[in-house]
This record gives C-alpha cells, structure tokens and sequence, in this order.
C-alpha cells in the first residue's frame, strides 16, 4: 500500500484510494466510506489508515482529525470476505503478521499529535469498535451501536490492542 500510494503533504493534495480524506480549514475528515456494507475495513484500508495518520502527524496546516463513516455506520470490522474469511486458511506468520498490520493503525492514531475524533453512528464493531477507542475523542449518537465481535470470529478479545485501550 505505501509504496503504491505514498501519503503526501499538504494532506489536501492526496489522493486517498480505500476511504475518503477531506481537509477543510485545519479539520482533516477522513471517511470510511463503504456505505453499502457498512463500511468494513480491508487490508488497503488499514494500511491507508495507518499511513495517512503518520503522515498527518508531520501536517502542520491541519489541527484536527474526524475519523467517520459514510451512509449512516461507522465500521462494521473487518470485511468478511476480503479479511475474515483469508484470516481462517492463514499459518502462524501470516497471522503475526496481520495482527501487527492492524496495530500499526492503532499506533499511528495514538501517536498523532493532533487531537482524533471519533464522529460513531450506526454500526460500530469490532475493529470499527477499536478504531473509535483509539482516538482520543469519541462522539456518538444516539443510533451509535458499539460491538467487540472478535470472538465470534475466532480471533482473541486483545486484537489490536484491546486490553490496552478499553481499560482507559
């Protein structure tokens, strides 16, 4: 993903692939924008995720960051078929390798300087539910619905840091 798309600066003149980036004034939006599958995550996404919040650290134009979904969601997790389903037929090192992948967002949200908001309607699961805990700012309304799938699925209750994060 990075060496296919590197995030530039100013954050305004790139070209997200995977999700929607908007800077308006020194609020950067950036939008997951599946709406019609309730915006799940992919491995481009996450990658885009994590590359755009380490570039958006060195933005000095933009003070903020919104992190939102299209269509009424936020995140419904990972993409059952472009994630869950490759997840069950991974060896060991793959799944390491995964599970650091979809950490590294986590770190790049939590390292940002910028305050992050998490702006949660609808749908709200899984990785969706972990990437609004990693901001710094959660904002719901009263639709939001918050869900840590991850075991339903098989993969461990701590995925992407959970028991760092729900804790705080």
């Amino acid at each position: 993903m990075s060496a296919a798309n590197p995030v530039t600066l100013p954050l305004a003149a790139y070209k997200a692939r995977h999700i929607r980036l908007a800077v308006d004034g020194k609020v950067a939006t950036i939008t997951l924008d599946r709406p019609d599958k309730k915006n799940p995550l992919t491995f481009d996404s996450y990658a885009e995720l994590a590359d755009l919040f380490r570039a958006g650290a060195k933005e000095k134009a933009v003070k903020a960051f919104v992190v939102t979904g299209a269509g009424g969601n936020f995140c419904s997790g990972g993409d059952v078929f472009e994630i869950i389903k490759p997840l069950v037929e991974m060896q060991t090192r793959e799944l390491l390798d995964f599970t650091r992948m979809t950490g590294e967002v986590v770190k790049a949200v939590r390292a940002c300087p910028q305050p992050v908001i998490a702006a949660v309607d609808g749908v709200c699961a899984g990785a969706g539910a972990i990437l609004a805990m990693a901001c710094d700012i959660r904002l719901g309304t009263q639709g939001a619905k918050v869900a840590f799938l991850f075991n339903r699925v098989g993969l461990a209750g701590c995925d992407m840091g959970a028991c760092a994060i729900l804790p705080r």
